[in-house]
């Protein structure tokens, strides 16, 4: 009888015992990468050594971006270039900042890039069957575009240096001509996030003005980040999803949420991948003794984010954070339910 009890203080202590409350903890970090390089490497430097070119958010992360952002430029994960083609921008050589809205892309007889009202008339280059022919006649980059779609091909793209010197050969010293290139205003971040905070930002460059622009230098440092919060594709049940977080080469179990920071951090991340479904966190119900624990053993507390703190006698012993009222809450739920589920990165 007398075991019993010490065996229980043995458990209860180690778990009561919980300094990692540090705030903030889930944030994604910032982290300037070094040497510059062109806008290709930068982006598989980035995904290689930590997640991403930087994705800001908010006025916060811009704020931690301009700290970070100590070059001359810097690259960052915001793109709102894109090639008549659909192919994405991984090669950059502007010569000035866009001034306009929108804005569509010419090749100097220098080899550089320029940005012109699209309704502007000039020559332009068609890449058909793998050449890159000049068409010597004077249309808008519209006009130009649907011309070369009806031969079979379409403006060019440049995705290199050497496409780029190509390009600039077969402008034989005429005056600047539409290459594919266009700027729609539109933003699109190189992780596939929908942030709303409004940024300027066109071909990744980030400039010491702390303004987002397409002015552009050939290579650039990357502006990297990395985020603590990985969100598995698939649906599966609670223990199933224990297994995964535990296995997985890059995560380290279940995510916990410990804070109000925690929780804006993962409501954050999954308005980025735009879950509104439930998913299960490391939330657990000792059937026995009744009280919630994390699956790393740490004690639920002091702050906790219920939807209603659930009872006992009628838990499904099993948490998950589900939408209600446009927020995350926490819900009780069975653990045979097949949920996506949050883990924590390494």
């Amino acid at each position: 009888m007398v075991l019993l009890p010490a065996l229980l203080l043995l458990w209860v202590v180690p778990l009561s015992s919980q300094t990692d409350f540090e705030k903030g903890r889930l944030r994604k970090k910032f982290y300037l990468h070094e040497p510059q390089m062109q806008i290709s490497d930068a982006l598989t430097a980035c995904t290689r050594d930590y997640t991403d070119l930087v994705t800001i958010y908010d006025q916060e992360e811009n704020a931690k971006v301009v700290v970070n952002g100590t070059h001359s430029c810097s690259w960052i994960g915001a793109n709102g270039c894109t090639w008549s083609n659909g192919d994405p921008v991984t090669f950059i050589h502007l010569t000035r900042n866009f001034t306009e809205e929108r804005c569509c892309g010419a090749m100097t007889t220098a080899g550089t890039w320029e940005c012109f009202n699209c309704s502007s008339k000039m020559y332009f280059m068609c890449y058909i069957q793998g050449d890159h022919i000049l068409i010597p006649q004077n249309k808008t980059w519209i006009e130009a575009q649907l011309y070369c779609k009806k031969n079979q091909s379409n403006l060019v793209s440049i995705r290199n240096k050497m496409e780029n010197e190509q390009v600039k050969k077969a402008v034989n010293g005429s005056d600047s001509v539409w290459i594919g290139l266009q700027y729609n205003y539109k933003v699109v971040w190189s992780d596939g996030g929908h942030p709303d905070y409004k940024q300027d930002a066109v071909c990744f460059t980030f400039l010491p003005n702390r303004t987002c622009s397409a002015r552009n230098l050939s290579t650039c440092a990357p502006l990297c980040y990395k985020r603590f919060i990985h969100v598995s594709e698939y649906n599966m049940s609670w223990e199933k999803a224990l297994n995964y977080c535990n296995s997985q080469q890059k995560t380290a179990g279940l995510l916990r949420i410990q804070s109000e920071d925690d929780q804006a951090e993962v409501e954050r991340e999954l308005k980025r991948q735009n879950i509104s479904e439930p998913v299960w966190v490391g939330l657990r119900q000792s059937r026995l003794f009744g009280f919630w624990i994390w699956s790393n053993g740490f004690t639920v507390g002091p702050w906790a984010n219920w939807q209603k703190e659930p009872e006992h006698q009628t838990s499904n012993y099993c948490g998950a954070l589900e939408k209600e009222n446009g927020t995350f809450k926490w819900f009780d739920k069975d653990c045979r339910l097949g949920f996506r589920v949050l883990c924590e990165v390494k």
